[in-house]
């Protein structure tokens, strides 16, 4: 099991239930690359399991989120054929439920029961662009230069990205923003529906914390989960079994504390807080 204290790519905290995820490799604009990955994924297990957390936020430490795969990975790559060498690391297990088809290493997002904002920060570009794709949503920058780039390297759109985004941007938008590979800005971006918030760069994180912290305060753990699992799970699959489980999901909310927080802060008319249960 690898610790938040073991990370050399990432960096770890937790305030007001909220798990803040860095990419840290500001040198390099945080170019991805093995180790990174292998971070990421064992820093949203973390969020997952940790009663504390309630919603993630994944930014990148300097001035950008993620220029794309490390270079010098890509040149290895090149050099030997297209052949690559996997990270040797020992990799988090799915969260319990999630189903067979979504086992995969960059869906792995989709599966913790915690919401996970990206604060989209600088240049997004490539893998960096992937990762940003597979959080719950994206709150970006005025500055932002937003690249999907495979098409310019000869490359399809990568892992699911073909499948993820149509359903999260419309078909139409989805293959604007892949086929070209233009820069785009924050305000394309916000118009095409990959963003759904913009603020100044130096506003970019303080907000998102603060959107996310009210999140976890206000908004029933429970029901995030419930919900998440809903829209990217249930929700392939039929409308009949997709009923049937919220009404299973119904019963069984009826029984939990955040329930009858609810109901008290409904009756004393004052903002729920989820947190001190």
């Amino acid at each position: 099991m690898m610790n938040p204290t073991d990370f050399e790519k990432i960096i770890y905290t937790v305030n007001d239930g909220v798990a803040l995820v860095t990419l840290d490799n500001p040198e390099r604009r945080n170019a991805w690359g093995g180790r990174m990955s292998v971070e990421y994924r064992w820093a949203l297990h973390h969020a997952h399991i940790d009663t504390d957390v309630r919603v993630v936020v994944v930014t990148g430490g300097g001035e950008d989120f993620c220029v794309g795969a490390d270079s010098q990975d890509l040149k290895t790559i090149e050099q030997s054929g297209g052949n690559y060498q996997k990270t040797k690391l020992e990799l988090p297990p799915y969260p319990e439920g999630t189903p067979e088809s979504f086992q995969r290493n960059h869906a792995y997002p989709l599966s913790i029961s915690k919401p996970i904002i990206a604060a989209v920060n600088g240049a997004c570009a490539g893998v960096g662009f992937l990762v940003a794709s597979y959080a719950d949503f994206r709150f970006g920058a005025s500055n932002n230069k937003i690249k999907s780039s495979f098409a310019r390297l000869g490359l399809p759109a990568e892992y699911g990205l073909g499948w993820l985004l149509p359903r999260m941007m419309g078909r139409a938008n989805a293959l604007q923003i892949l086929l070209d590979g233009d820069r785009i800005d924050g305000q394309e971006a916000l118009r095409l529906g990959w963003l759904q918030k913009l603020h100044e760069p130096e506003e970019l994180l303080n907000k998102t914390l603060e959107y996310a912290k009210k999140l976890a305060k206000e908004s029933s753990g429970f029901s995030m989960a419930c919900m998440k699992r809903q829209i990217n799970f249930d929700a392939e699959g039929n409308y009949s079994d997709a009923y049937t489980r919220s009404v299973e999901d119904m019963n069984t909310a009826l029984t939990k504390p955040d329930f009858k927080e609810g109901l008290r802060a409904l009756k004393e008319r004052r903002p729920t807080n989820f947190l001190d249960l």
